[in-house]
């Protein structure tokens, strides 16, 4: 890691941190706090929109290096101001509908129609600035807003989206580094940075949730980062690596409710990672277990990153399918053990 990754990364962290010390206090005297519901894994009432912290780090640290930028390279550096600029944009959009319903102050359906107007927009200043179709544009659109609701869904536990983030970040830096786009593996660092300032206050018995604020932001950060390695010829298996357990636990959920005939529009604890907490595993077991998966995904996809789709980088695809078996059949078994463990006490 060179000087200007490591400044970019600890400012990112410090600034959270700082940011996180003001705004949380605000946020609880102004009532902005997640009380715990049938469908909550928390017991206590605790601080939402922990979001703003973050994005504060990310903000300055991206700054920075719009600044260092201009610095070394001048007016030859434009491209290295506009794209972070477009991320900021969108990230601080996405954040701003999900503080609107962290203040119960949006209904569903002009979320939606936020997130899709939203996605489209980047999507078509993308394709406007590369050689991506309109088919790109619909389906970066669609990657757009499954990603952002597949982060929101899953962020029910302590530190669980975040130290995915944490690792989802690093991986796009490591990525963005490889391919010689230093851009890319800036504004990743800047939002890995944020999130490991902002775990200290999510793991344990948490002081602050990060609330749709900070789950919309996320997910729309990843999401453009995501889209601008796919234009710079990154495979996808690369790109979705660090993304398919949430992708795969949203995913299966989704199908199974429909399959019972059950309202998916309705609040419910049922996704994988939830059930595996249900079965006795703390929130802190849960998040590291799924934390290490995305490792380990992310270890498979280092063949395809060094030679492409080739017929020897299949095996490591495959290899997914038993780590994603492994996770969704976990809570399963652990049901099973504490029956029998019951059984015989």
């Amino acid at each position: 890691m060179d000087l200007q990754s490591l400044v970019i990364f600890v400012v990112a962290a410090v600034v959270t941190v700082v940011a996180a010390l003001i705004v949380f206090p605000l946020l609880r005297r102004a009532g902005v706090v997640d009380v715990p519901s049938h469908r909550s894994s928390h017991t206590l009432s605790t601080v939402r929109g922990g979001g703003i912290a973050i994005g504060c780090g990310i903000t300055v640290a991206t700054l920075i290096a719009i600044v260092w930028s201009v610095t070394e390279h001048g007016v030859f550096g434009v491209g290295s101001i506009l794209l972070p600029i477009g991320f900021l944009v969108l990230t601080w959009c996405y954040s701003a509908i999900g503080m609107a319903d962290d203040l119960d102050s949006l209904r569903p359906a002009g979320r939606l129609v936020g997130q899709i107007v939203l996605a489209l927009l980047f999507s078509a200043t993308i394709a406007m600035i590369s050689s991506q179709g309109i088919a790109h544009v619909l389906a970066f659109a669609v990657m757009g807003v499954s990603t952002v609701n597949a982060v929101n869904f899953v962020d029910g536990l302590n530190g669980y989206v975040t130290e995915w983030t944490i690792i989802t970040a690093g991986w796009f830096a490591f990525v963005g580094s490889w391919i010689g786009e230093n851009d890319i593996a800036l504004l990743a660092l800047a939002l890995a940075g944020a999130a490991v300032g902002f775990l200290p206050f999510n793991l344990g018995r948490a002081k602050a949730f990060l609330g749709d604020t900070g789950s919309y932001g996320i997910g729309a950060a990843v999401f453009a980062l995501a889209v601008w390695l796919f234009v710079e010829g990154v495979p996808i298996v690369v790109i979705v690596a660090p993304m398919i357990f949430v992708y795969f636990d949203v995913g299966l959920t989704l199908v199974l409710r429909l399959f019972r005939g059950e309202n998916i529009l309705l609040p419910h604890r049922e996704h994988i990672y939830q059930r595996i907490q249900q079965a006795g595993w703390p929130h802190s077991s849960v998040s590291l277990f799924h934390a290490s998966l995305c490792v380990l995904a992310c270890v498979m996809a280092v063949p395809t990153l060094l030679s492409g789709n080739t017929a020897t980088t299949y095996p490591a695809h495959v290899f997914w399918v038993v780590l994603l078996a492994l996770y969704a059949l976990l809570p399963l078994w652990l049901r099973r053990r504490a029956r029998k463990e019951a059984a015989t006490a």
